[in-house]
Order: structure tokens, then sequence, then C-alpha cells
């Protein structure tokens, strides 16, 4: 027997279709095959998970302050032996001064004792004259003890003064000119001590001038490298951070796209399941139509039944 559908029911499976098509279509959508791609969130991830500007940066600020351990090490001995040098010329020049305080000193103290000297040895050389003349007179006999005027005696005492005069003339003649050359050579020496002494003094000074510029320059250009390379090492760290602060954002702002491109159904059921309860929702609902149309069509039969009885009885009667 067949069933008659009103217009409703037209209308009612019309829009359960639609509906049902509608999630399939929307299902369909959602979980299909198609993935967008973000080059941003990609290339920031990537460059926060590499950190190649501290890898570059970190041997570069080991090397300065390895340099810098270095350049302190070369300019510490560098300078200690500057500072001994200077010292020892210190000591030279003190020295110096302690051995020549007074250049013609030993000089004025030669002149007082040369007089002295010249008198001793005047008087040593006319004793020997007079003990070799005296000696000579006796054993020839020409000297005895009775006859002290004789002429030998006369002549040996007159040759014996002549000789200590002479001594004297030539003493008095070249002992001023061997004063003034004793002081000239001192003086000479001394300067001559004194030049070498500040000419190391001067060089000891230069040299420790030189180490702590050299040290100044050095130090400060490896100062400025270190500053330069703590500064990208932290401008490096904060961009570093803010980098993966932005991928951390564009991940929870990819992550719904991300989830909806996986090839699973929504949410997270099986495409079987669901296409067998989208099926078996559609075999209910056309099982109820069928229903509810059967159930008007008896309806309606028993209806034209009670009238055909109903017209029979009058007919009989």
């Amino acid at each position: 027997m067949s069933y008659r559908f009103n217009a409703l029911d037209i209308i009612v499976g019309v829009g359960m279709s639609a509906i049902m098509f509608g999630a399939i279509l929307f299902f369909v959508a959602t979980a299909g095959t198609l993935q967008a791609v973000s080059p941003q969130a990609v290339s920031a991830e990537q460059f926060s998970d590499d950190p190649s500007g501290m890898v570059w940066l970190q041997p570069a600020l080991g090397q300065a302050i390895v340099d810098r351990m270095l350049l302190e090490s070369r300019f510490n001995a560098a300078q200690a032996d500057a500072v001994s040098e200077w010292n020892r010329a210190t000591m030279a020049y003190h020295d110096l001064q302690a051995r020549f305080d007074d250049p013609v000193g030993g000089v004025a103290r030669l002149a007082v004792a040369m007089p002295a000297q010249h008198l001793a040895r005047v008087q040593g050389v006319l004793g020997r004259s007079i003990v070799n003349f005296t000696k000579r007179g006796v054993r020839s006999g020409l000297l005895s003890g009775d006859r002290l005027d004789s002429a030998f005696n006369t002549s040996m005492i007159g040759k014996t003064e002549a000789t200590g005069l002479r001594m004297n003339r030539e003493f008095e003649a070249s002992w001023q000119p061997m004063l003034g050359q004793a002081i000239i050579d001192a003086v000479r020496r001394y300067r001559q001590q004194s030049a070498a002494v500040q000419e190391r003094m001067g060089a000891a000074i230069a040299h420790l001038t030189s180490v702590e510029a050299a040290s100044g320059e050095a130090l400060g250009e490896n100062q400025r490298q270190l500053a330069g390379a703590i500064m990208a090492a932290v401008r490096t760290d904060a961009l570093s951070d803010r980098l993966q602060l932005l991928a951390a954002l564009e991940s929870l702002q990819d992550e719904p796209a991300a989830r909806s491109t996986q090839p699973a159904s929504w949410p997270d059921i099986p495409l079987g399941l669901l296409i067998a309860a989208v099926v078996g929702l559609g075999t209910i609902f056309m099982a109820g139509l069928l229903l509810s149309a059967m159930a008007r069509e008896a309806k309606a039969q028993a209806e034209r039944n009670r009238e055909m009885s109903r017209w029979v009885y009058r007919m009989a009667s």
C-alpha cells in the first residue's frame, strides 16, 4: 500500500535533508586536507630556536676576555721590568752621590797631603845621600870623627843640599799642574758617570712611560671591543626574547588553524562513525515520516470505513 505525504512532511524532509547535508559539508570543510602555511611564523620560530647570534657572539666575547687577560699579564711583566730598571738606575745615582758627594774633595785632600809627602820623600832622599857619602868617606879615609870640616864633607853636604833644593823646585813646578789635572779628571769622571746614570734613569722613565702608554692604548681598544661584544650580546638576547615572544603569540594564533587541518573528524570522532551516525539519523527521520504517514492513512481508512458502515446502516434501515 502506498502512503501519501502532505506538504508539511515534504517541507520537514527537505529541511532535515538540508541540515544533514550542511553538517556534512561543514565537517568536510573543517576536516579537509588543505593546510595553511605561515612563512613568517616558521622563520621566527626557527630563529628563536636557533640562537645563531649568541653562537657567533660568545666566541668573540670569550676571545676579548682572553685577550684582555693576556694583555694585562704581558703589560704587568713589562711594567715590572721597567720598574726594576728604574730602581737600578736610582740605586746607581745614589751610589754616585755617595761616592762623589764633592767631586774635588778628594783632590783637595790630595793637595793637603802632597806637600807633607814631598817633604818626607826629600828628607828620605837627603838622609840616604848623607849615609852613602859618609860610608864612602869613612872607607876611603877622607872622613873622620875629628875632621868634620874637611873638603869632602863640605862638598858632600853641598851636593845633598843642592839635591834637596832641586827636588823642591821640581815639586813646586809640577804639583800645581798635577792638582789642576786631578781636578779636571775628577770633574770629567763625575760628569761622565752622572751622565751615564742620568741616561739610565731617563731610559727607565721613557721605558716605563711607553709601557704605560701602550698598555693604556691596548687595554682601551680591548675595552671597546669587550664593551661592543657585551652590548651586542645584550641586544641579541633581548631580540631573541622578543622573537620568542612573537613566535609564541603567532603559535597561539595559528593553533586553531593547525588543529583544523589535522586529518581527523571534529571533535576527534572517527569519520566512519560520523557517517554511520548521519545514516542512522536519516533512517530514523525517514522511519518517523513513514510511521506518521502510516498513522494518518490508518486513521483516514478507519474514518472511511466508519462512514461506509454508517451509510450501509442507513440504507438497511
